[in-house]
């Protein structure tokens, strides 16, 4: 069986194109995860569709980095697949998704590749992060840095969690216990501390 599987960032990405891309392959069952990249262990979908594939499947993605978050664990999930004898194609690098016509020689180049390729993937999403942190440095020495954008707060996108922070707010000039404020909503100690410092 031919599987895709496709990770849009958030649930406000299409995936139509990446599927579109992938049904040149005759991909009979996609694993669609809606969610920002994390580590295969926070990626159900991902170790949803490692549990699916069996012997002789044939398993597509369309870059390297959607194998793992790291070099190590891009490396895992190559050996992986290789154990249990299921082909990998990675559809923006054409040598990935045909023979080459030796099979010795085929499975050395694939091998050099990949390793190659998520040793680049790790060092760019290092530098990424280097620049990120950069950014925010400049940007607070102009007074523009804003931060992560807090979950439960007066101006937070989920109406249910700024209604939550508002009744958090109430019990906490209620002299409501944190422990007791914590449990009621669902919600870490640490956010009950950071709104009663806040008002």
């Amino acid at each position: 069986m031919r599987i895709a599987y496709i990770r849009i960032s958030s649930s406000d990405q299409n995936e139509s194109r990446q599927m579109e891309e992938m049904n040149k392959f005759e991909v009979e069952k996609f694993f669609v995860e809606k969610q920002s990249g994390g580590t295969i262990k926070n990626r159900p979908v991902f170790r949803e569709m490692l549990d699916f594939v069996r012997e002789g499947d044939v398993a597509i993605f369309e870059a390297i980095d959607r194998l793992g978050r790291n070099y190590d664990e891009i490396i895992q999930t190559v050996n992986f697949f290789k154990e249990k004898n299921v082909s990998l194609v990675i559809t923006s690098l054409p040598i990935m998704a045909e023979a080459i016509g030796n099979p010795l020689l085929d499975k050395f180049i694939k091998d050099l590749i990949v390793q190659v390729l998520a040793m680049v993937a790790e060092q760019e999403r290092t530098e990424s992060k280097r620049r990120q942190a950069q950014g925010i440095v400049i940007a607070k020495r102009n007074g523009v840095y804003k931060g992560k954008p807090k979950e439960y707060s007066a101006t937070a996108r989920d109406p249910k969690k700024r209604a939550v922070y508002r009744n958090i707010v109430e019990d906490l000039k209620n002299g409501l216990p944190i422990v007791g404020i914590a449990k009621e909503y669902g919600v870490s100690r640490d956010t009950v501390y950071r709104i009663k410092s806040e008002v």
